[in-house]
């Protein structure tokens, strides 16, 4: 069973001195700072923690970058890949995203990130101990990121092996057909998320379902296959593969 826990505190924001961002995962949860965003598998999207970054300055484009900070317990203290703007592999404590010889990610007044950025780990350590690798989220004066304003938003992304090994949370729904033309039917038993991604791995459609028959409109979506994952209020995930024809 593969799981994804999302500790602390992500059901509300916290008013950091002078910060003009806001970070958000996939279902719209804020990213606080000292947040812990855990996982039990490493295997893509499972391990996949998409994030949005939203620019608050009414009146100004912001300047931001993410810092790789610091790890515990790592095979040999590398961060598997890192999205934002552009994706960069094997990062090391220290690189920014965008790298500092380049300049900081630009958004605009009122401006959200598109779909697409997210941080992946796939190193399994000594299959024992947890493994912690600190993010900040930085914030400059301007776009060449040499001077850092306000406060940044610092979190771990942490793989705690003891939690695949857990049937607690296991999802309680079943897909009627994996081979579909215009609609995915879900029998759902308790209230979850959806997430659905290409072969890429970009998101194309997510939504989320109360109890009961549900249906996913996919005629919009190419003939090809999809990874579809959902999540429920227990931190369960349950990942199918489905075929749009």
């Amino acid at each position: 069973m593969k799981f994804k826990l999302l500790l602390l505190s992500i059901f509300g924001a916290v008013a950091f001195a002078n910060a003009q961002f806001t970070v958000t995962d996939r279902s719209g949860n804020v990213l606080n700072d000292g947040d812990v965003i855990q996982f039990g598998v490493l295997t893509y999207p499972e391990a996949s923690f998409d994030f949005f970054v939203t620019n608050d300055n009414p009146s100004e484009e912001i300047y931001t970058r993410i810092e790789y900070v610091q790890q515990t317990n790592s095979t040999n203290g590398e961060f598997e890949q890192l999205c934002y703007g552009l994706c960069y592999n094997n990062l090391v404590p220290g690189e920014t995203v965008p790298p500092s010889n380049d300049n900081a990610l630009v958004l605009a007044i009122g401006e959200t990130t598109p779909m697409g950025n997210h941080f992946y780990n796939d190193d399994p350590g000594n299959g024992v101990d947890n493994i912690d690798f600190v993010f900040a989220f930085r914030q400059y004066e301007d776009a060449a990121g040499t001077i850092e304003t306000g406060t940044p938003i610092v979190f771990t992304y942490r793989y705690n092996p003891a939690l695949g090994v857990s049937a607690n949370n296991s999802v309680d729904l079943t897909i009627q057909s994996t081979i579909v033309s215009n609609e995915l039917v879900l029998n759902v038993n308790e209230p979850i998320s959806m997430v659905v991604y290409n072969v890429q791995g970009k998101v194309v459609k997510q939504a989320q379902f109360e109890t009961g028959r549900q249906t996913v409109n996919v005629s919009d979506l190419s003939s090809q296959i999809y990874i579809v994952q959902f999540k429920n209020q227990k931190g369960g995930v349950q990942t199918s593969k489905i075929v749009v024809q």
